[in-house]
């Protein structure tokens, strides 16, 4: 059987209300204009999703074709994705797991929709950001459960906008069973002057925490921040989901952009180092990356040896590991950072992903036997400490 590393839920509209502090009510807004209903945070619309009602949804795989570079009819998006009635499966736990058994799927990890787009939207406003990140994680321990069982696993949403307050929800959600927290790829926000790196000193207590409960942090891509950076080019800044101009396609700034910052800052600030124990799972961000990223910490480490405790090279891949996108290449992938490292994300229900899990066996076959077995299963399990 196969073992997911990236399947989704989709979020009921209650998700950011049901348990919001009534001191935040104004924070979150759902409102209903020309036939669209949308949702508010601070009087601006979340645009991560097109639909936040999600009925109708787009079919798992519809996108394909756009994903894998061979729309040669120059379609846009919108005319190419196919659109279906919510289902079942998507927001109730029990037909997941009727679901998961239907694709030959052991274990999963469900990963946040909606709840990608909420951190950007809330920076200036941390004690506002972290009261809805609370409220989110009680909805989805709710709905789901942090780790009921070992077939459906899912991650309460760590921000580190507030040192305090996320090490008081971190702590929070340890008591309930997490096995795994959420984080966006992107810097962390911050409302006064310089942003902190995620590995500065002053979130030590934080990650100390998670390395030593043996917690995976699960980074995943959503609204990282990097619109801003098309503006110095000339382009709109608002992140806009699943439209795309062709700098910011180019540019990467939604996967392989922030991804590529944000473990360059873990490695070089030396958080690998004062964490041993710390383990990194990078979704839906593919791998192409990951050989840069191996090139420049390698170049650095030539250059400047004093500066590193460790073999950054070494350090980074021993602490992380990654779900590449279906159209990368997963060979050069296994070559570079390891048969051990990989792991199968197939991004179900997403219409970006592909139709059903197991369609996924045959951009593997390429790894071989053995090294195919260890991403398409093994190495999940032993992420989780299930072997």
């Amino acid at each position: 059987m196969l073992c997911d590393a990236d399947q989704h839920y989709y979020e009921t509209q209650d998700c950011l209300t049901r348990h919001l502090d009534k001191k935040y009510k104004n924070v979150v807004r759902w409102v209903k204009t020309d036939d669209q209903t949308s949702v508010l945070i601070n009087a601006r619309q979340l645009t991560v999703v097109p639909n936040p009602t999600y009925d109708p949804v787009g079919t798992p795989g519809s996108l394909e074709t756009y994903f894998r570079s061979n729309n040669t009819a120059g379609l846009e998006l919108r005319d190419m994705i196919v659109m279906q009635p919510i289902q079942a499966e998507y927001q109730n736990r029990q037909s997941r797991l009727d679901k998961l058994d239907e694709q030959g799927v052991q274990l999963s990890w469900l990963i946040p929709s909606l709840g990608l787009g909420i951190e950007e939207m809330l920076q200036e406003d941390p004690e506002s950001g972290m009261a809805v990140f609370t409220a989110y994680n009680k909805w989805l321990h709710d709905d789901w459960g942090y780790s009921k069982d070992e077939r459906i696993f899912t991650g309460p949403m760590l921000s580190l906008m507030d040192a305090d307050l996320a090490e008081k929800e971190l702590d929070r959600a340890l008591l309930l069973g997490a096995r795994m927290v959420i984080m966006r790829a992107g810097p962390v926000g911050s409302q006064y002057g310089r942003p902190p790196s995620p590995a500065d000193v002053r979130f030590d207590r934080i990650w100390a925490k998670i390395a030593e409960a043996g917690v995976v942090v699960a980074i995943h891509a959503g609204d990282a921040g990097y619109s801003k950076y098309l503006g110095d080019w000339g382009e709109g800044t608002k992140y806009k989901g699943f439209k795309s101009s062709p700098l910011a396609e180019v540019l990467a700034v939604g996967t392989e952009r922030p991804i590529f910052d944000m473990m360059a800052a873990m490695v070089c600030h030396g958080l690998f180092d004062r964490h041993p124990k710390l383990k990194i799972a990078t979704l839906e961000l593919g791998s192409a990356w990951v050989h840069e990223l191996h090139r420049r910490l390698r170049s650095s480490y030539g250059k400047t040896p004093q500066l590193f405790r460790h073999d950054p090279v070494e350090s980074f891949r021993q602490h992380v590991w990654v779900a590449p996108f279906y159209e990368d290449n997963i060979t050069a992938l296994r070559d570079a950072h390891g048969s051990d490292r990989i792991l199968l994300g197939s991004d179900w229900p997403h219409p970006e992903g592909l139709s059903e899990p197991s369609k996924w066996i045959e951009d593997f076959h390429a790894l071989g036997p053995s090294d195919m077995k260890k991403a398409l299963r093994d190495n999940l399990l032993q992420l989780c400490s299930l072997t």
